[in-house]
């Protein structure tokens, strides 16, 4: 565990610089934004539940955001649900709030929408989002019976198309026929790969399921849910349930899987890879009783195909730790796992991404002092080492923040306050400078 010594728990600031102690590299200046509210509290605004892969940078054009709302106590026509888009100009402006999910049932077409949705960029610039949509779902069964994976690209230059496509076709006789929390991904070849989890085989034991398109980013809609089945249930004895999967890509397609064995805490953290064409994983139990159903883990990869996964460890007695793990380019296993942000209390809901240098910008949620959201610069070439800054200015009910970089490794993060039931907002920072406007960009953004 990391000596509080060893850590900086630095008050809200900005222009604090960071300089890694490992080969005299200098890390980015944190000069963040003062956090911006991008919500108006008209709905409960809400981050997936698996909080990463809802913002991406295009180049240094702006920052594309996905999101959703909708109540805890569920979705129905009467209380529906919305996927949203938003973009956000260099000089720090946001488009106007776009729903994209066109989720109606019944003859009235009354509008009951979808939930946890997550955004990848094409390699021309088109926006892919997916969510699961509950437009197939009955009053019968509560309006939770046949949940499936939806989805709808923006064209570069273009808008999102008024009819969704249907990404999973299920029909099982039972009322728990649903699929969940997909993540979609982007290949450098045009390729779109997304991955959730499925009850449509087993009503009470989920698996994680994958798809992915040809090289135009067009999928096979003819192809079955069977082709798309990753996991067997009955293969592990029926249990544990695999759920909530975060999924990244590397260079050469191969794509990286992390989930919760589990629906509830204490979870097993499983991880596995998936070569293009494949039908089925070898999941590996990387640690029993470690992540969370309601904190899942999240996996990136790095520039140069290290694999990183990060997750507050449930296993921990009287608190969570923050943990890091690295498998290298190449290597068969994982590292020992890193304790990057650690404390007497709760640290926990760790996103992640990797930049150019090798670096890991870290966000969670810390509760070693009150509640707040912190950004960390984690060095791997010395394990532990973390230098970080708050970035909540107080405490409150804060949860799921979820990060993206652009290619000078300005970090854009994003997260929830989720005050009441029917009540939360999102949050905005960035180290990323504001170009205003008239002024050429790229003189300002070099």
């Amino acid at each position: 565990m990391i000596p509080e010594e060893g850590r900086s728990r630095i008050g809200f600031l900005t222009g604090v610089v960071l300089m890694a102690l490992s080969l005299g590299r200098e890390v980015a200046a944190l000069e963040f934004s003062l956090p911006e509210k991008v919500t108006d509290g008209s709905r409960k605004y809400r981050m997936s539940r698996t909080a990463n892969g809802q913002l991406a940078t295009d180049g240094r054009r702006g920052l594309h955001v996905t999101y959703w709302s909708g109540s805890e106590l569920g979705t129905t026509p009467g209380n529906p649900s919305y996927v949203y888009y938003r973009f956000r100009n260099p000089d720090g402006s946001w488009s106007h709030e776009e729903p994209i999910d066109d989720s109606t049932v019944g003859a009235a077409q009354l509008h009951i929408g979808g939930r946890h949705p997550s955004l990848a960029l094409t390699p021309d610039g088109g926006v892919w989002v997916v969510w699961n949509d509950h437009r197939h779902c009955t009053a019968a069964g509560n309006w939770i019976d046949n949940t499936e994976i939806f989805g709808d690209m923006k064209p570069p230059g273009g808008d999102f198309s008024a009819v969704d496509l249907r990404l999973s076709q299920t029909s099982a006789s039972h009322l728990g026929d649903n699929g969940f929390a997909p993540k979609i991904v982007s290949h450098t070849d045009g390729r779109m790969s997304l991955s959730w989890f499925d009850f449509h085989f087993n009503k009470d034991v989920s698996d994680v399921f994958l798809r992915t398109s040809d090289e135009t980013g067009s999928f096979d809609l003819g192809a079955s849910i069977e082709s798309m089945r990753m996991t067997d249930a009955a293969a592990r004895g029926n249990a544990p349930a695999f759920t909530v999967p975060d999924m990244d890509v590397d260079s050469h397609g191969v794509r990286r899987l992390a989930w919760a064995g589990g629906q509830g805490s204490e979870a097993g953290l499983y991880y596995a890879e998936a070569v293009l064409g494949a039908t089925s994983v070898a999941e590996t139990l990387l640690k029993a009783g470690a992540t969370d159903f309601f904190d899942p883990p999240h996996v990136a990869v790095s520039p140069s195909d290290d694999v990183w996964i990060a997750y507050g460890d449930d296993s921990i007695p009287g608190g969570e730790d923050v943990i890091l793990m690295r498998k290298r380019s190449g290597q068969s296993d994982f590292d020992p796992p890193f304790v990057a942000a650690g404390g007497q209390s709760r640290q926990y809901s760790a996103d992640h991404e990797v930049d150019n240098e090798g670096f890991v910008h870290l966000v969670w949620i810390d509760e070693n002092l009150e509640t707040h959201v912190y950004y960390g610069v984690f060095d791997p070439n010395i394990p532990g080492f973390v230098e970080s800054v708050r970035l909540t200015q107080s405490t409150g009910s804060w949860i799921r923040p979820s990060i993206a970089l652009d290619e000078r490794g300005k970090a854009y993060v994003l997260w929830e306050e989720n005050r009441a039931i029917d009540e939360g907002d999102l949050w905005f920072a960035t180290t990323a400078p504001v170009v205003t406007s008239g002024v050429n960009n790229w003189k300002i953004m070099e």
